[in-house]
């Protein structure tokens, strides 16, 4: 395969024309030599700073030195020369004494290189809604208010609770009862600026809590609380009946008015309106949310 991975790099500027294209890259040292490294994660466990974990989503802290997650290629250390203690003041360099190969890097500066290529393909991601500005709804006040890129981290065998479902609250207790809310940023112009669907996040939000439950048990009490339930792809209203039917998860329609504390427990209470206009309040352990790409 003729394919070379460039890691920690990224695009200054694109001249040129459909098959001759010139690509400034601009590569971020790594503060770790690629060819020497083992990947045995020593400089990690020595590293005494310890930063916010942004792959997952600020649940939990990882160290200066480390892997972004355990199936990265190349699978190679890196060295956050934004925390790193001794970059930043010149003390501390615990990695490079007790790194068995020598591979620690101080050195390395950021690089220049040009390449010529036939075609370009663009994939700039995207940055998440900021769900906080919604103070009805308490996220970043309620620590068992989360958003969905946070529950799918807990789900994640590879995440920090290893793929079991505990509260973010200090008792990490298992709930029992988890709600999830729909259109979060989504088809309201007056408070998040985005009137259109997303168009994923119903089968996501499915996904979630069917998911929940394989890991749960049946005990575990799913519901979707949602506007529209829009499974437009292939066998998609089939998972959607399969979840309702055959793993019971419960599906309201209603847009939630509000989530409150309830005294010290960390539970949640929640009031909705019915289709029929009827008012109602229920009591949560955990609640997620789901919301469009900006």
């Amino acid at each position: 395969m003729n394919i070379e991975l460039k890691t920690l790099s990224e695009i200054g500027k694109i001249k040129g024309q459909a098959g001759n294209f010139k690509v400034e890259l601009i590569r971020h040292p790594r503060y770790i030599d690629e060819s020497l490294c083992i990947a045995c994660g020593l400089c990690a466990e020595k590293c005494p700073k310890k930063v916010v974990d942004h792959y997952n989503v600020g649940l939990v802290k990882r160290k200066s030195a480390f892997v972004e997650y355990p199936q990265a290629v190349p699978l190679k250390y890196c060295i956050d020369g934004d925390s790193c203690i001794y970059i930043q003041k010149g003390k501390c360099g615990a990695c490079k004494k007790f790194c068995p190969t020598g591979a620690v890097d101080f050195d390395q500066e950021e690089t220049a290189e040009t390449l010529n290529v036939g075609s370009v393909v663009l994939a700039p991601g995207f940055t998440p809604f900021d769900p906080s500005k919604f103070d009805h709804y308490q996220y970043a006040k309620l620590p068992n208010v989360i958003t969905s890129m946070e529950f799918e981290r807990i789900l994640s065998a590879s995440g920090p609770t290893t793929g079991h479902v505990i509260r973010q609250s200090k008792d990490k207790r298992e709930p029992k009862k988890i709600a999830w809310f729909q259109c979060v940023g989504s088809r309201d112009m007056n408070r998040c600026d985005n009137s259109h669907c997303s168009s994923v996040c119903c089968m996501y939000a499915i996904k979630e809590a069917v998911v929940a439950k394989e890991h749960q048990g049946d005990d575990l009490d799913c519901a979707v609380f949602y506007m529209d339930m829009r499974t437009h792809g292939k066998d998609f209203e089939r998972f959607y009946e399969n979840a309702r039917e055959k793993h019971g998860v419960r599906f309201i329609r209603s847009r939630v008015h509000s989530v409150t504390p309830v005294g010290d427990t960390d539970d949640l209470e929640i009031r909705y309106v019915t289709d029929d206009g009827e008012l109602k309040t229920e009591v949560f352990d955990l609640r997620s949310w789901t919301w469009p790409n900006a």
